[in-house]
């Protein structure tokens, strides 16, 4: 499932905060929006870092043992979003797939992207915004698939290629002219928001392809 681009699901205009916001205020955020995490945007209106739920937590922590790690020592006694924040910002741009964002996901193993948009702050991503793009439908999916791309991307009509869709499985039946007709039919569909499968099933009249 390659489609995209992520801003299609992001939740656009997220909240951020300044570099000088209290920790205070950006617990109020958090809990009071019920989000897990916020922007921190420099006098640019630049993303310089991300103040989550984990970096408000130090301050719960018992300060006696000595600290080993200075960031977390920071963070302990942090009282703005300069000092709190995580930096830098794993991001993503909004143009990009929705394939390149669970890629971004994997490695980065972060739970949300900020997306930007000509360098500022668009939208937030999370993983189950890209897990909901499979719970479309299947009929809907499937009159795409028939509609959209077999008739009016492929020229091809109900007489010549079937479709069914089961629990985002696609199968492709029928014949097509040419076997070099075959391959891109997978890809567009694989292409399409909540395909799981394409189990493609076409026969063709003439080898075209050496």
């Amino acid at each position: 499932m390659n489609a995209g681009p992520v801003s299609v699901v992001m939740t656009a205009d997220p909240i951020t905060v300044s570099v000088q916001t209290p920790f205070k205020d950006i617990a109020q955020l958090l809990t009071g929006n019920g989000i897990s995490a916020v922007g921190v945007l420099d006098k640019t209106g630049a993303l310089v870092g991300v103040v989550s739920e984990a970096d408000l937590l130090p301050h719960l922590w018992d300060r006696k043992p000595r600290w080993r790690d200075r960031r977390l020592a920071r963070k302990a006694t942090a009282c703005v979003a300069k000092d709190l924040m995580t930096s830098p910002a794993v991001t993503i741009d909004a143009g990009a797939t929705l394939a390149e964002a669970a890629a971004t996901f994997a490695h980065s193993g972060v739970r949300r992207l900020f997306v930007l948009r000509g360098g500022k702050v668009a939208g937030v991503l999370s993983r189950r915004d890209l897990v909901s793009v499979f719970t479309r439908g299947d009929a809907d999916l499937e009159r795409e698939v028939s509609d959209r791309v077999l008739r009016e991307q492929l020229n091809l009509g109900p007489d010549r290629v079937r479709v069914e869709v089961r629990a985002g499985i696609v199968t492709v039946v029928g014949r097509v002219e040419r076997r070099s007709d075959i391959d891109p039919v997978t890809r567009l569909i694989q292409e399409l928001s909540g395909v799981v499968e394409v189990r493609n099933r076409l026969d063709y009249v003439w080898n075209d392809v050496a």
